[in-house]
């Protein structure tokens, strides 16, 4: 039954971890992304784009764009500590309850 357990919080820390690494190397993506849903004059000012004869647009506001992306960094980053936090707990489940000869009354 521990290997069990084992396997399933492991395989839940190894997939946490991926998908935090997976937004964060895909942030600029995720950033183009949410400013399309939101339309690109609103998000970085209308001055701050230029619309091509093709089609396309260029965006030449790059601190709004890394404040666009800092959303993503951030969930990346709880994803990475919430992996090592997951079996950080699952290696010290003793520290959370208190020693055996504890006389807290979670211990009784």
């Amino acid at each position: 039954m521990r290997i069990l357990l084992a396997a399933f919080v492991l395989g839940q820390a190894a997939l946490l971890m991926a998908t935090g690494l997976a937004t964060f190397w895909w942030s600029q993506e995720l950033m183009g992304w949410l400013i399309w849903m939101i339309g690109e004059e609103r998000a970085l000012g209308a001055q701050n784009v230029i619309r091509l004869p093709e089609g396309g647009a260029l965006l030449t506001n790059p601190g709004a764009m890394i404040f666009w992306t800092t959303p993503f960094w951030a969930f990346g980053l709880l994803q990475i500590t919430a992996a090592f936090t997951l079996v950080g707990l699952w290696l010290r489940p003793s520290s959370l309850r208190g020693s055996a000869g504890d006389s807290s009354p979670a211990a009784r």
